[in-house]
């Protein structure tokens, strides 16, 4: 440990790995040293904690009444139905404006002040959400901004009954028939009809504004396009064209052609459809990551560090070395020199108010791991980001975007907005640097959304919605309402519907969508891109002008929602709409389970089976491997992305069923049993993959094994604690697996 003694005569200790990197790889070209730097930490920690502390304290406080509130509701006779749910939702409603946590309902009366923000942001599209810790996929999700829509379409399951392996020249001419389709009725349309497929070549005329693109058909003819304006820019080599790119609403396309500018079919038509896809990708050092110590953290911020000044490499899965995306040139249509990013604007998302972290102490406490790592991560960002030669800089206007995730009220909001400029000032950094990205993700939050949208008005950068987060944070905050609903029902739940669209309407009324973007949530099913394509474009249709994608491919399929959906006249056919004034009583209308889904014991085993199933197919590789985002297969062997959100759902669903007498203790301890055995038989031959039941001796002690234990505490922890978070059982079996391999 490294020990400095504050200015304001505190003693601050640091892990020597972590004071080590920072002296070595982050301070120098600062004008910092490492000193000075975990000194201005040290400072911070000194002003702010007591602040974090008394928010806490206020989380525990605020839900002990609403337990206690459905506690003596039960005891005077009231009873959980359907019916009798929707009018406790008023109720409830007006028991926090009495408790002074909720004032009147009032419309939404603030507007943004965000300044202009980097052009990225104005851009409608997806998002991707990168692990820091694992280089391969960081670097793959800062060049997630561009990708081919033929690789990600053939390798997709759309159409699983042509073969990719025995009917590859099937299937490759399936995706250009589909492709081809899609580019004509939602791309850009020729002159005469003339469709994508009918053209075989290519060219550029020379006009007097500039150059027009020319396509060539087989009979003979010349065609251009219908709008013309659709046509950006190209590439020639020796006089010939070898890629032109097309625009439309605000994302663009490179079809790269074959030989003489020509198209062939048989390969794919076109060379290959590179599609702008992922113009946005939050850097995540929370749900994505497994972070319990200074090694797990150097790790992860090494990789920001790389990813920020361009020069991180990683190995694929097969071997070949990936490094940063270079910037793209062409001619533009007017004649002149053009250039496009080549990767993707970072944002980073540390963790919130609830994380504390032994890394770091100061005066022989844990500090708060938010303040660490806004601080290293911004220091990072902002002295780091120069761009160089083939590639600029992350942000051009040089903001650091910071996504703030799990905050529950205003109030907290304004904490992190105050921090923040403490941070600005410390660091000599411009008021607004650092602008904040609001997870719509606690119940809290979206009861209190217009509020913290003034809390934080000149900083937002965006809101985004949740789904799994903010489930799990309904159970636990409604948990003594009665049994919550089966979990694959939730999304149709009223306080869901009803919370997507308030977080789209409270957004736009404020003008988050003028500099930023308005978020919709992930795509669990990593693999199901058929899917996918029928319901994500849900969420342009919705007014959401960006949604989380879990990997390239996804992305650049979801891509395609963007260009036929035009989200912008979407919102502002909303804005010029009366608002759905979406209620409390319908946020807070709690998803009641009809006790016939489990009347039947193998019914309600089954369910339980596979909650059980979800958490220790997740929480294995986190506590094992520190695998913080898995692609695991569910309890049906589809594949789903998990991350601690998922957990959060199941954990607090067990939890509350056990409260109101659904399940026991002994029947949650039979159903992780068994799902571990389960878990055992999918996972028989992978790497790394230690079976957790192979022998009578760990069968005996499996309730003890560090992966079950974390899981009987998660559940455990729904209910004990005041907000069902992951964290701390995740954190201390991790800790214990680590501790044990040394």
């Amino acid at each position: 440990m490294t020990t400095l003694t504050l200015a304001s005569g505190a003693t601050i200790e640091i892990d020597e790995e972590l004071y080590m990197f920072v002296k070595k790889e982050v301070v120098p070209g600062t004008g910092k040293s490492a000193d000075e730097v975990f000194s201005l930490l040290g400072e911070l920690v000194v002003q702010f904690d007591p602040k974090n502390q008394e928010l806490l304290e206020k989380r525990i406080a605020r839900q002990a009444k609403i337990d206690e509130y459905y506690v003596a509701k039960r005891k005077a006779g009231w009873e959980p139905t359907e019916g009798s749910a929707a009018k406790d939702s008023a109720e409830i409603g007006q028991f926090l404006v009495e408790q002074g946590y909720l004032g009147p309902e009032i419309d939404v009366d603030v507007q943004m002040t965000t300044p202009e923000l980097d052009f990225e942001m104005s851009q409608n599209g997806p998002e991707l959400v990168t692990p820091v810790n694992i280089a391969s996929m960081a670097v793959g999700g800062a060049n997630a901004r561009w990708g081919s829509l033929y690789d990600a379409y053939f390798l997709s399951d759309i159409h699983p009954e042509i073969d990719r392996d025995s009917n590859r020249a099937e299937r490759l001419q399936m995706v250009v028939d589909r492709t081809n389709e899609y580019l004509d009725g939602n791309v850009a349309q020729w002159e005469g009809d003339r469709s994508f497929n009918d053209l075989k070549s290519y060219s550029v005329r020379q006009t007097g504004a500039g150059f027009a693109l020319v396509g060539h058909s087989s009979d003979g003819n010349e065609v251009g396009l219908r709008e013309p304006a659709r046509f950006i820019g190209f590439n020639q080599e020796g006089g010939q064209l070898i890629e032109f790119f097309l625009e439309d609403n605000g994302l663009k396309i490179q079809f790269q052609l074959y030989e003489d500018g020509s198209v062939n079919p048989e390969n794919g038509q076109f060379k290959d459809l590179i599609v702008e896809s992922a113009v946005t990708n939050i850097v995540d050092f929370e749900d994505a990551v497994a972070i319990v110590d200074a090694e797990d953290m150097v790790l992860a911020l090494r990789n920001y560090l790389g990813l920020i000044k361009g020069d991180i490499e990683a190995s694929s899965s097969r071997g070949a070395l990936k490094v940063i995306n270079q910037d793209i040139n062409f001619t533009g249509a007017d004649g002149s020199a053009q250039t496009v990013k080549g990767t993707s604007l970072m944002s980073v998302r540390n963790v919130s108010l609830h994380m504390y972290t032994d890394m770091i102490t100061v005066d022989g406490k844990e500090i708060s791991e938010r303040m660490l790592g806004v601080l290293l991560t911004t220091l990072i960002a902002t002295a780091h980001d120069k761009g160089s030669d083939v590639r600029g800089p992350n942000s051009r206007k040089g903001y650091v975007y910071q996504v703030t995730p799990k905050l529950q009220t205003a109030e907290e909001v304004a904490e992190q907005v105050r921090f923040f400029e403490a941070v600005e000032e410390r660091l000599g950094l411009t008021k607004n640097t650092m602008l904040i990205g609001i997870m719509n993700e606690e119940l809290g939050m979206t009861l209190q959304l217009a509020e913290a949208l003034q809390s934080a008005r000149s900083r937002v950068f965006f809101t985004n919605t949740g789904f799994l987060d903010r489930t799990g944070s309904q159970i636990r905050v409604q948990t003594h309402a009665g049994p919550v609903d089966a979990r694959d029902d939730l999304t149709k739940a009223v306080f869901n519907t009803s919370y997507e669209m308030h977080n789209v309407d409270v957004s736009l009324r404020a003008g988050v969508h003028n500099q930023g973007k308005i978020g919709k949530g992930m795509q669990v099913k990593n693999r199901a891109m058929a899917e996918m394509m029928e319901i994500k474009i849900n969420h342009p249709m919705s007014g959401g002008n960006t949604a989380w994608v879990p990997a390239p491919n996804p992305s650049h399929l979801h891509s395609m929602h963007y260009h036929m959906i035009d989200v912008g006249q979407v919102q502002r056919t909303m804005e010029d709409s009366p608002s759905p004034s979406i209620s409390r009583q319908d946020l807070l209308n709690f998803p009641v389970l009809d006790g016939n889904k489990v009347a039947a014991q193998t019914a309600k085993e089954e369910l339980l089976l596979s909650y059980a199933h979800s958490m220790v197919a997740y929480v294995e590789p986190w506590v094992h491997r520190g695998i913080g985002c898995s692609g695991v297969p569910n309890f049906s062997q589809i594949e789903e992305m998990k991350d601690r959100a998922t957990e959060r759902i199941d954990g607090a669903i067990i939890a509350n069923w056990k409260l109101h007498g659904v399940v026991t203790q002994t029947e949650i301890e039979e159903a992780v049993i068994k799902a571990t055995n389960i878990l055992d038989q999918q996972n028989q031959g992978q790497p790394g993959y230690d079976p957790m039941t192979d022998t009578q001796e760990k069968m005996s002690g499996l309730l003890q094994e560090p992966a079950v234990a974390a899981v009987l505490q998660i559940i455990d922890d729904a209910l004990s604690s005041p907000s069902a978070y992951v964290e701390p059982a995740l954190f201390r079996y991790r800790k214990m697996v680590k501790a044990a391999a040394k």
